[in-house]
């Protein structure tokens, strides 16, 4: 009578799946499979809003890591770029200065050693692509593009603001540092630089006192920026988490994070808000991880 694979159910008249008998009638009593509460979807809404907030900042995270990760495969690149450019000029790194084909007219490449052409306002101040030192030896491309870059609102005078971003106004985010640091409100160098105005521009590799720290190229939140005439500014792009620019880094929520080229080719992510922060209008004295300047005094480097 009662055989496998539930065929008996069958045999004696059942229903299986709801225990009723052959012509029975339903009387709108019987249970229905029950949804959830308004208590249990609040519940798991709430959990699930608990397990978003504490995944979100490692997503960030790791979506800035990214970004990091791409701007170090870019000046890479451009350490290549430099080293093919060495070798054709004497040994000697990139002028501050290039001169527009035909034209005649030099303009200062400190925000520009490549990239694409500035926008048509900005011309009169930035040098155009194939005017940039770079140019033979890096086409533009995004290899000049940082992913976090949010620009500058305000640059030493009479430079414009460089918003949305330096790469969309001037077709380059990252810079060189040779002279032209900007110090303000009595501060700059706690010693004196052997060149103030042109750095390690136009000169050997060997020229920088230590060239696994003597900085090459970076981006703008790793220094201080302004003129005489305006107030300072500071920028912070990587981990940003509100305005980009800061008229106080002392009391920045933020991190002054910047990827830096240096003269031996390597290249390193390096936190600037120790040096921004407490010490803001002599943010370039030399620690154990990067030299911005050449001093007279070879033992003002000593950190």
């Amino acid at each position: 009578m009662f055989g496998k694979g539930g065929d008996h159910w069958l045999m004696c008249g059942f229903d299986r799946h709801h225990w009723r008998l052959p012509g029975h009638k339903p009387t709108g009593r019987e249970p229905v499979a029950g949804g959830f509460t308004l208590i249990e979807l609040l519940v798991v809404i709430t959990i699930i809003g608990i397990l978003a907030s504490m995944l979100l900042p490692s997503l960030s995270r790791a979506k800035e890591k990214a970004r990091t990760a791409t701007c170090i495969n870019n000046l890479h690149q451009m350490s290549v770029a430099l080293k093919l450019y060495v070798d054709d000029h004497d040994d000697k790194l990139p002028s501050i200065r290039a001169r527009e084909p035909g034209a005649g007219t030099v303009k200062l490449t400190r925000m520009t050693l490549g990239g694409f052409d500035p926008l048509p306002a900005l011309l009169e101040h930035f040098p155009s692509a194939r005017a940039r030192p770079l140019y033979r030896y890096l086409p533009p491309s995004e290899v000049f593009k940082c992913p976090a870059d949010k620009g500058q609102r305000t640059l030493p005078c009479p430079l414009p603001s460089l918003k949305p971003s330096n790469f969309e106004t001037i077709g380059c985010s990252y810079q060189y540092n040779a002279g032209g640091l900007t110090t303000l409100a009595g501060g700059g160098f706690r010693h004196t630089p052997e060149d103030t105005a042109e750095g390690i521009a136009e000169k050997a590799e060997s020229w920088a006192p230590n060239p696994v720290r003597y900085i090459l190229m970076h981006e703008p939140p790793a220094r201080l920026y302004g003129c005489t005439t305006s107030p300072p500014q500071w920028y912070q792009w990587h981990y940003v988490q509100g305005s980009s620019d800061i008229s106080d880094p002392v009391t920045a929520r933020q991190e002054f994070v910047s990827p830096i080229l240096f003269v031996d080719g390597h290249v390193a992510i390096h936190d600037f808000s120790k040096a921004l922060s407490i010490d803001p209008y002599y943010p370039y004295e030399a620690t154990r991880e990067w030299i911005w300047y050449k001093p007279l005094d070879s033992q003002a480097l000593d950190p």
